[in-house]
């Protein structure tokens, strides 16, 4: 939630589903093909949307009652873990993980993707409120582990109902990546 919304409520875990535009501008700058994770699938916007190039799909949620959606999306090789992905000792092995975390645990998520005892996976790309990037609290995490940045020319709807006040972009971490700007 935004300045705009401040004393709306939240929603559970906040759950906010990808606009499939958004995940549609980033692909064309990701590695396509291998395995691609979602940490934080939700209904599973983000991995429908990937293409059948990846060898395989894999989605983890906290919300059980959300299960049905993402085996509907389940198409080849799919892998689903219904838990609390902060929660798990390790996360799969993925080329990409791929992930529109909860805000309030955007670091974290981060963190566990690209944390030393994450050095396996290849690309961690999260969408993020560019807020992200200017708190203090998290400026030497920024500066120590600087990403590339996929500016969102405009701003992402997440419940049907308009857009917040905040600008949105993709920051992806990973091999040859590291505090480069664009816009989408």
């Amino acid at each position: 939630m935004s300045s705009t919304n401040r004393g709306a409520k939240r929603a559970k875990n906040d759950f906010y589903e990808t606009p499939s535009w958004c995940v549609e501008a980033i692909l064309p700058h990701l590695p396509i093909g291998g395995t691609v994770l979602d940490p934080c699938a939700g209904k599973g916007a983000i991995l429908r949307v990937c293409p059948a190039s990846f060898d395989c799909k894999m989605a983890i949620e906290i919300n059980k009652d959300l299960e049905y959606d993402l085996r509907a999306i389940a198409t080849g090789e799919f892998d689903l873990w219904i838990d609390d992905a902060l929660s798990l000792s390790f996360w799969p092995k993925a080329d990409l993980v791929l992930m529109n975390p909860p805000f309030s645990k955007a670091e974290a998520f981060v963190r566990m993707s690209i944390g030393e005892q994450r050095a396996y996976h290849g690309t961690t790309c999260a969408l993020l409120r560019l807020g992200f990037l200017a708190s203090k609290k998290r400026q030497d995490f920024i500066r120590a582990n600087p990403p590339d940045v996929y500016v969102l020319s405009k701003r992402p709807s997440f419940n049907g109902e308009g857009t917040d006040s905040c600008d949105y972009g993709w920051l992806v971490w990973g091999p040859g990546r590291g505090g480069r700007w664009f816009v989408l």
